[in-house]
């Protein structure tokens, strides 16, 4: 710096002094300059970075995870709500609702000329009826429903192949909990009379609960006495033909709406069966016992409620209806209950603390008032 110093009329420039005790600095672009102080983390300080980022990664997973979870949900109860929609919509066009299953029987089985021939019957699951219904229209027209779904001309050569067209999955069938999603196949062998294979089905998460068995009928509070065919759901299975006794079965038509007697926002239509098939049981999955049953157009897709004795005690009849294990037993993956849509097209998330009697009287389309349940379902 300079200063400017008056004398005799004149004005001369000359350096200012510097501070005592200050030592000078360079100036920029000449000489090495000073060095400041070092800056670093010592041991102490990077743990507790460390111990920080940890606890807030902590905190931020449930939340991030709600979220997420939250947002299968919603996509879950949206799928139901199709399907709800698919389902009355098809019984605007045939005048019932869909059946839970199909089977038709001739005389005798596979014989010339009865249906399904040369297989041993006709056989469907639900879901090949909703198909039209959820924008499916081209596998719909490549599903033969005139052959069993397990028809394949590697089985018999010349039948449809309606193996190859259960193989594509569908999102709507999928609820985005489950693990694994639409990737999961399923395979095994179903004897109907012979033994006939099936490879890398596609699955679904939804089932028809639409009935309550024989062997846990009392159980649930119904008299004894009361048979099956009084206690089915509003999708009802449709069984004929003249082999049905060969079955020990009788004949049973689809329900119209006006046969689900106990209120259609009373009556479960489907519910969740989710994460076959793997086999889970209380939330715990047991790889030793893979279920063969969660492909989407395989029959055994219906099931009747039997219920569980806990978590972590299959047998049956029990009180634990809902998160108990998903072989042919309502399951999802939602904590704490799961989505059901009900024959309004009304789709509700059930909590497992209700009542199994409750939970009975919700699958019964003409329950009514054999048991104090059914009087009022709702009373949970």
């Amino acid at each position: 710096m300079t200063r400017a110093v008056k004398a005799r009329g004149f004005t001369r420039i000359e350096p200012a002094p510097r501070d005592r005790g200050r030592p000078a600095r360079s100036s920029p672009g000449c000489g090495r300059p000073a060095r400041g102080p070092r800056v670093a983390f010592t041991l102490i300080e990077l743990l507790v970075v460390i111990a920080i980022i940890a606890v807030l990664v902590g905190l931020l997973l449930p939340a991030v995870q709600k979220v997420r979870e939250a947002a299968s949900r919603m996509s879950c109860s949206n799928n139901l709500h199709q399907l709800g929609l698919a389902a009355l919509n098809y019984e605007s066009a045939y005048a019932t609702l869909p059946p839970s299953l199909v089977v038709n029987i001739g005389l005798p089985p596979g014989g010339s000329g009865q249906p399904g021939f040369p297989y041993p019957a006709v056989v469907h699951s639900w879901a090949p009826n909703f198909l039209p219904y959820i924008e499916q229209d081209p596998l719909a027209q490549q599903y033969n429903m005139r052959s069993p779904w397990f028809s394949s001309p590697a089985i018999v050569p010349g039948t449809p192949d309606n193996q190859a067209a259960l193989r594509t999955p569908v999102k709507t069938f999928i609820c985005p909990s489950a693990p694994g999603g639409v990737d999961r196949r399923v395979s095994g062998t179903f004897t109907f009379g012979a033994p006939f294979p099936y490879q890398n089905l596609a699955v679904t998460d939804y089932a028809t609960n639409s009935s309550i068995n024989p062997g846990s009928i009392t159980f649930f509070g119904y008299p004894a006495g009361t048979t099956q065919f009084q206690l089915f759901s509003a999708m009802r299975p449709q069984l004929e033909g003249a082999g049905l006794p060969l079955l020990g079965v009788g004949v049973s038509k689809p329900n119209a709406v006006t046969a689900v007697l106990d209120g259609t926002s009373n009556t479960i239509l489907l519910s969740e069966c989710a994460g076959r098939p793997t086999l889970y049981v209380g939330g715990r999955a047991d790889a030793s016992q893979p279920l063969n049953d969660g492909g989407w157009g395989h029959h055994e897709n219906d099931y009747g409620l039997d219920g569980a004795v806990s978590k972590t005690d299959r047998r049956s009849p029990g009180n634990c209806v809902i998160n108990c294990h998903n072989d042919n037993e309502t399951y999802s993956f939602h904590p704490g209950g799961a989505m059901h849509v009900f024959t309004d097209g009304s789709v509700r998330f059930v909590r497992e603390t209700i009542t199994p009697q409750s939970y009975a009287a919700l699958i019964t389309a003409a329950g009514g008032s054999m048991t104090p349940a059914e009087v009022n379902p709702n009373a949970d």
